[in-house]
């Protein structure tokens, strides 16, 4: 019988081949010889998984929600980012949680919700009339503020 475990060599050796993705990445772009045993390995691989966020499920969506005073267009920021956290998002999912996020006394929540839209692409490219509205009163206000036209 070889023990293998007990093999730093072998260890160090075969380590990348099990990487993937980012951490593939991370430990690529270490210097050369910057390691040098499978316990250094070791310890900056607990160091690299401790500052890696986990990946979400669906029902972290359900905790994303538009705050009282929020635009629309930060909500859309806000909820794409916690989407990409959440891997294998069917559009269906993420479609509902999103208009269940929006705040129920914006316009935008009421048209979402009676057109019954079931893909979150759909849902977001129905939310630009409304993001460019924002911006136009926000332009218009600004511009009357400061020509001190209130």
């Amino acid at each position: 019988m070889v023990v293998y475990f007990r093999n730093n060599l072998l260890l160090c050796i075969t380590f990348p081949s099990s990487l993937k993705g980012v951490a593939s990445d991370w430990f690529y772009s270490l210097s050369p010889r910057s390691l040098h045993n499978f316990e250094e390995i070791t310890k900056f691989l607990i160091q690299y998984a401790s500052c890696q966020e986990t990946k979400k499920n669906n029902h972290h969506l359900l905790f994303v929600k538009m705050r009282q005073s929020e635009s629309p267009k930060s909500y859309i920021n806000f909820f794409q980012s916690q989407l990409a956290k959440v891997p294998n998002c069917g559009e269906d999912v993420s479609a509902l949680t999103f208009i269940s996020g929006l705040q129920v006394s914006h316009p935008l929540y009421k048209h979402l919700l009676n057109k019954n839209i079931p893909r979150i692409s759909e849902v977001l490219s129905r939310t630009q009339p409304y993001i460019q509205l924002e911006e136009v009163m926000k332009t218009f206000f600004n511009h009357t503020v400061k020509n001190g036209d209130v």
